[in-house]
């Protein structure tokens, strides 16, 4: 995976790279938003469940890909 740096910074951009650029760091940040509400319920379920059982939770069962 290619750096934050790599990824977007330009050198000497057009508007329409700007605009190009942004567009795309809007839709990954709106990717790892989605991304970290949905997991979030699914670790905020286990969790329950877990306390109620008594259990120790597993975090790294819950959140890999």
């Amino acid at each position: 995976m290619a750096s934050f740096e790599e990824e977007f910074y330009l050198e000497n951009p057009t508007r329409w790279q700007v605009f190009q650029r942004d567009i795309r760091l809007l839709l990954r940040l709106a990717q790892y938003a989605l991304m970290w509400l949905t997991r979030g319920v699914f670790v905020r379920r286990a969790y329950r469940r877990a306390r109620l059982s008594g259990k120790p939770l597993e975090i790294e069962a819950i959140i890999e890909d």
